[in-house]
């Protein structure tokens, strides 16, 4: 196992990129469309040259050695082999790169393909499998390469959705027992959850670094909160302790700035008033969804904001109900316009 570090990287959009990645560890690098996630891969798997910067794997910058040569995988949603190969023929060429007998390496192969239900699929072309399918074909390819670092970018991005967070908890299951070091962009939020860290990009920047909770709870921009799940925006001004805003207003013990700003607020920090209690605002139902054990319910408020917020299962929801809706203001994140 290898530390990975990248240091004073520019490349593309990205700007003075400083990471480092502990040996054995899982990283995903997270932000906004074209926050250059993929291109910071690129440049750590030697696809993309950067401007300026190092790449270190152990203690050896490996900037002048070419992809084929620098001791990592990178991989895609794609398999990287020609689509007429069968799924055995991808299977065997990875089990060929580790020092097996032959008798081993059918062993291993016969395991991989029945972890990732590949039985039935060894003899049909990769070009003529579905999405999922040649995703699986994929895993096991990955799991018999034996990978001391995987570069990832959105890995699942073909797995059929109602798959994907088996899939994640397998695969990266898999990757811990194999001891890898790990860095992805992944494809989807559950895959967050099974990182030891998230690197929020914006801009070409790192703007926050640190496990997915407290990127979760304390997202130190816009963009942080949008990486790590659904968020409301709502705009906000503070004079003095007092903030004013579309859904009401509230105090400060202590304000973290003055002027114009936003309130982020997750869709589950609100909650239907109790028959009797006082409500905080009035919600018009537009549009509903029944997802995840929860109804998540959107509607206008003045000043054309979209609130997005998540109600438990027995609430009575239909399209222009209107609704009482409590919130703690303590728990939004107040950030400087």
């Amino acid at each position: 196992m290898l530390e990975l570090s990248v240091s004073g990287i520019s490349a593309l959009v990205l700007r003075d990129i400083d990471l480092v990645v502990p040996k054995g560890t899982h990283t995903a690098v997270v932000g906004p469309p074209s926050c250059g996630a993929s291109t910071l891969l690129r440049v750590i798997a030697g696809e993309v040259r950067p401007e300026r910067g190092e790449v270190r794997i152990g203690n050896r910058v490996v900037n002048d050695l070419p992809p084929r040569r620098r001791p990592l995988l990178y991989v895609t949603s794609d398999p990287d082999a020609p689509g007429r190969w069968s799924v055995e023929h991808l299977l065997v060429a990875a089990a060929r790169t580790r020092s097996l007998d032959r008798i081993d390496r059918r062993r291993e192969l016969e395991l991989a393909a029945s972890k990732w239900h590949l039985d039935a699929l060894l003899a049909r072309r990769l070009d003529s499998l579905s999405s999922t399918e040649r995703a699986f074909a994929n895993l096991a390819r990955i799991e018999l390469l034996r990978p001391g670092i995987v570069i990832a970018d959105r890995l699942l991005e073909q797995v059929n959705p109602s798959a994907v967070a088996s899939t994640a908890d397998e695969l990266y299951r898999t990757l811990r027992v194999l001891g890898a070091t790990v860095v992805i962009a992944p494809s989807s939020m559950v895959e967050l959850g099974m990182m030891d860290a998230l690197v929020v990009l914006d801009g070409g920047r790192v703007v926050q670094h640190g496990v997915a909770s407290h990127v979760f709870g304390q997202p130190a921009s816009e963009a942080a909160a949008r990486a790590t799940g659904e968020i409301n925006v709502i705009p906000i001004t503070i004079r003095g302790r007092e903030v004013d805003s579309v859904i009401g207003a509230w105090t400060l013990d202590a304000a973290p700035f003055q002027g114009s700003g936003v309130a982020l607020a997750r869709p589950g920090d609100f909650q239907v008033a109790r028959a009797g209690e006082e409500s905080d605002v009035i919600f018009a139902v537009e549009e509903a969804g029944f997802y995840h054990g929860a109804w998540h319910v959107r509607g206008i408020l003045t000043g054309a904001v979209m609130l997005h917020v998540e109600l438990p299962r027995e609430a009575a929801v239909h399209k222009g109900k209107l609704m009482a809706l409590r919130y703690d203001p303590a728990r939004f994140r107040l950030l400087r316009a």
